[in-house]
């Protein structure tokens, strides 16, 4: 019982750390697109 208690909290702390590096990354593409918007337009 333990073990699958630990199991699945360790599951979540990747599913949350895969879900907070993919945040970054759409933002951090978001702010480039951004940028490079701003260069091309001036």
């Amino acid at each position: 019982m333990n073990k699958d208690l630990s199991q699945m909290t360790i599951e979540n702390d990747v599913t949350q750390a895969n879900y907070s590096t993919l945040f970054k990354g759409i933002w951090t593409g978001i702010l480039i697109s951004l940028i490079v918007h701003q260069f091309i337009n001036h």
